[in-house]
């Protein structure tokens, strides 16, 4: 008997049939267990999320709960690789061939559990093969793409040579001999490489590479660069292979600069790459050492100061992000000139910079602040025939035995620095006293204008990623991106609780900026680690006013080496109808950059269907979530989301079903012929990138 058991799903049926199906699997040499069901769509949904291990799902036909319509459904949003033996008590060959086409393997008489069996055992086999060769590719894609990520970040310059001639390499190999690109190396000779006095010894190294295809060498010798420099090297020589053609790996060590890279590799752990001021994670762990000495042993006094630029994101917007980074380092070497030598300063958010001075003595304190306020509302930042003037806050807070962590010590300084910014800029305000941080308790009792500007200038947003999954096939693997707002104690905050007052405020561009630049880094970091994956960022109504909002965003994919086709950007069918000139102006760009356009929220309007017919390159129309409210139930709007759906797929846009929540839609949804669903019953947003999205 085989030590695997087959997993038998079985809907509908009696219990002394599916043991008939057991004894038969048995006999042949198979262990076997089921699972029975009744025939609602709910309850095989939930039943295949909760058993992913199952092999046979074994389907009664003659049932009008579940009909093979939302049978295959539900599969195909959940387990779409899963075969489907259906049995029936009459065979219909009409319904037999309706049954296959929709991806049933076979239509047996309930009776014949011989026939039952070997269909069983025949589509088990097939499975496990499938299974295997899934497994092995893979394994295959996961070791290549690996090994090419490696190389391609690795520290080490790496080429691939073919004949004494390159074939590619990697950026830190292009950099130690100053190459532009991959085109220069592209059939360069690796002779070029070696010094002249080198290339005897040289030679007769690749004639012993190119007798012995798997042959493995080191050689140590000079090289030389692209000015003409000289430098010790070790070169190792291994067999490799490209696209399956033979080749050699060349490894090359530049013997001269490995105490260089250790310094930098230091410095890259502590200090912020743009300034070069200490970065926040080194710096909350000098504050969580100060603290605790502090609380331990009663230290002397220090002081924080937190440094806030208040008009920063109107800076940036109206510059670009360039100019402003160039104006924040600005900023640093003017705070950098009014420290002492004892005191540490960071850079410890976007444009926040904080310092921690010995003392604690208010009167000099103050003065330090007044003189740094002044400082700032002095400097004068200019852009071509731009001149703007930069103003901050400060907030100052002292150690104490009460404050227990850096995050707390911040916490204060940052509460003082909303109170000198709510009284006007170029002000500093001292926190007396620790007080409890609103910003700790929940949603509900907060002061959310206070929580989003501490979230916007701390990083505690958050961003959420929910998949969107193909009715029909499709495997490309999307995402929706969301947005979540993280209090003190990392706890979340929902949307619809923050972005009312965010958009009061004025922040809602600000935040609609951090969205696209936090997604387009994490998709990029996806990228390459050899997920294929692509995203839908939201735009707001607030951003589409934006003109400068395109230069923002190809600045974020130059910035993270992404590319537009990842990206499909989406805004509520309300804001593009009230905002059309502006869409039509930012879709016309990003059509130009390859990004993708969707309306989301879409049918809600009088003439849903006008939007349509304007001048939108539009790739996805994303239904409203209150058309699934009821629709099995409501003839009128399954019959209105047909014909909208048919409407738009007609223009060859793909459409999007959003809020699914119950098995009972899909079916619905997949014979309408809905592109996509999203919704909690495919998975709730996570942090984590990791739905098994079905496999081509």
């Amino acid at each position: 008997m085989s030590d695997e058991a087959i997993e038998l799903l079985v809907i509908g049926n009696s219990t002394p049939e599916i043991e008939a199906y057991l004894d038969h699997l048995r006999n042949s040499g198979f262990a076997a267990h089921a699972i029975q069901i009744e025939h609602y769509a709910d309850l095989l949904g939930k039943t295949l999320k909760a058993h992913r291990d199952l092999d046979i799902l074994i389907y009664t036909v003659e049932s009008d709960e579940l009909g093979s319509g939302q049978l295959f459904a539900v599969l195909s949003a959940i387990n779409p690789t899963l075969p489907v033996i259906a049995v029936a008590e009459t065979i219909d060959e009409v319904q037999r061939i309706e049954l296959m086409h929709n991806g049933a393997a076979d239509l047996i008489l309930l009776k014949e559990y011989s026939h039952i069996t070997q269909a069983i055992l025949r589509e088990y086999k097939h499975l496990r093969a499938v299974r295997r060769l899934q497994h092995v590719e893979r394994q295959f894609l996961e070791a290549e793409e690996r090994c090419n990520a490696l190389t391609e970040n690795s520290r080490d310059a790496i080429a691939y040579v073919h004949e004494g001639m390159h074939v590619t390499a990697n950026r830190a190999y292009l950099e130690l001999f100053g190459l532009a690109g991959e085109d220069e190396i592209d059939g360069l000779p690796i002779m070029d490489m070696i010094a002249p006095s080198e290339h005897k010894s040289f030679k007769k190294l690749l004639r012993q590479l190119s007798a012995d295809a798997g042959h493995n060498a080191e050689l140590k010798t000079k090289c030389l660069r692209g000015d003409g420099k000289e430098f010790n090297a070790e070169l190792h020589f291994t067999p490799a292979s490209i696209e399956g053609e033979p080749c050699t790996q060349v490894v090359i060590h530049d013997q001269s600069v490995s105490r260089e890279v250790e310094e930098k590799l230091r410095l890259l752990s502590t200090q912020d790459v743009q300034t070069g001021l200490y970065n926040r994670q080194y710096f909350l762990s000098l504050l969580d050492d100060e603290t605790r000495d502090q609380c331990n042993r009663g230290r002397n006094q220090q002081t924080l100061f937190y440094v806030t630029l208040d008009n920063f994101s109107e800076i940036r917007n109206k510059t670009g992000i360039k100019a402003s980074d160039t104006l924040l380092l600005e900023i640093a070497r003017l705070l950098k000139g009014a420290l002492g030598r004892e005191d540490m300063l960071a850079r410890f958010g976007d444009h926040t910079f904080t310092f921690l001075a010995p003392g604690s003595d208010a009167g000099t304190v103050s003065k330090r602040a007044k003189k740094i306020c002044k400082a700032v509302a002095k400097h004068t930042y200019s852009n071509g025939d731009k001149s703007l003037k930069p103003t901050c806050s400060i907030g100052i807070a002292f150690t104490s035995n009460e404050i227990s962590s850096g995050h707390e010590f911040v916490t204060l300084a940052y509460n003082a620095c909303e109170t000198a910014r709510n009284e006007g800029p170029n002000l500093f305000s001292l926190a007396t006293e620790k007080t409890n941080n609103e910003t700790t308790e929940s949603a509900s009792e907060a002061d959310l204008s206070h929580l989003i500007r501490f979230a916007l200038d701390n990083d505690l947003f958050q961003l959420v990623f929910q998949p969107i999954v193909s009715l029909h096939g499709d495997t490309r693997e999307n995402y929706a991106v969301t947005l979540r707002l993280m209090d003190e104690k990392q706890e979340e905050i929902q949307p619809d609780h923050f972005m009312n007052q965010a958009a009061l405020m004025g922040k809602t561009q600000e935040i609609d900026r951090w969205v696209i630049r936090r997604a387009i880094a994490e998709l990029s970091n996806q990228r390459k680690q050899g997920q294929k994956i692509n995203f839908f960022i939201n735009i707001s109504g607030a951003s589409l006013e934006d003109d400068s909002l395109l230069l923002y965003i190809c600045d974020c994919l130059r910035d993270y080496e992404a590319k537009g086709p990842w990206v499909t950007f989406q805004c509520r069918d309300s804001d593009a109808r009230s905002h059309m000139q502006h869409l039509e102006k930012l879709s016309d760009g990003l059509k130009k950059i390859k990004c993708k356009l969707c309306i989301d929220h879409f049918g809600l309007a009088k003439k849903p269907e006008a939007i349509l017919s304007g001048n939108l390159p539009l790739d996805y129309v994303q239904f409203a979530p209150s058309f699934l409210d009821g629709l099995s139930e409501n003839q009128d709007k399954q019959d209105t989301l047909n014909q909208l759906n048919e409407l738009i797929q007609s223009q060859n846009i793909k459409t999007i079903a959003s809020g699914v929540e119950e098995a009972s839609n899909l079916a619905i949804l997949w014979t309408i012929g809905v592109n996509y669903i999203r919704g909690y019953f495919i998975q709730e947003p996570t942090q984590t990138i990791n739905y098994d999205f079905p496999g081509e």
